[in-house]
């Protein structure tokens, strides 16, 4: 009976246009975990017209190991990009909790931000009160990946990279 029903579930995933996320996630989240964030970020992109992200495994182990430096370094929150290691080039969101959270929550924080953007193009002055948010719409965005990691004290932090980036001054999101 699971097994009809996981089969369902992953018919329906395919019918929408929305990707799998595989087994291995390349980080340490599990699929399930994995695949509720990539849902909701597929949902709200789909809301302002966005195509949907495909989940990449190669993306999500690039975040998982800044997710694992940050561990190691403090538990601060620093972006690749604020100490010239993100050679990549992905955009990037962190999210930072007291205590045990999932990827979704992660997500829903990000997405919080929708009632700071108003339809403006992106600027020096007006992207980090909603810039996580605007990275999870970016509509030339086809990709993402997340990691997560607790820290010595029990704080959690999520990393979601993200290609190509988005956040471009001057431009808008969708």
């Amino acid at each position: 009976m699971n097994k009809i029903i996981y089969t369902i579930a992953c018919l329906l995933i395919v019918m929408s246009g929305w990707s799998q996320v595989p087994e291995q996630t390349g980080s340490k989240l599990e699929a399930s975990e994995a695949q509720e964030a990539l849902d909701h970020h597929n949902k709200v992109r789909k809301d302002v017209g966005s195509p949907p992200l495909e989940w990449s495994a190669e993306i999500a182990a690039y975040a998982q190991e800044w997710a694992d430096h940050l561990a190691q370094d403090g538990c601060e929150m620093v972006h690749r990009s604020s100490v010239n290691m993100n050679e990549k080039g992905y955009g990037e969101n962190i999210y930072w909790s007291s205590g045990r959270s999932k990827a979704l929550s992660a997500s829903l924080s990000w997405y919080s931000e929708i009632s700071l953007y108003h339809g403006e193009a992106i600027s020096m002055s007006n992207f980090s009160g909603f810039g996580h948010y605007t990275q999870m719409v970016w509509k030339k965005t086809t990709k993402v990946g997340i990691g997560k990691t607790v820290c010595a004290n029990g704080s959690v932090i999520i990393v979601a990279n993200y290609d190509p980036a988005g956040n471009y001054i001057g431009q808008k999101p969708y």
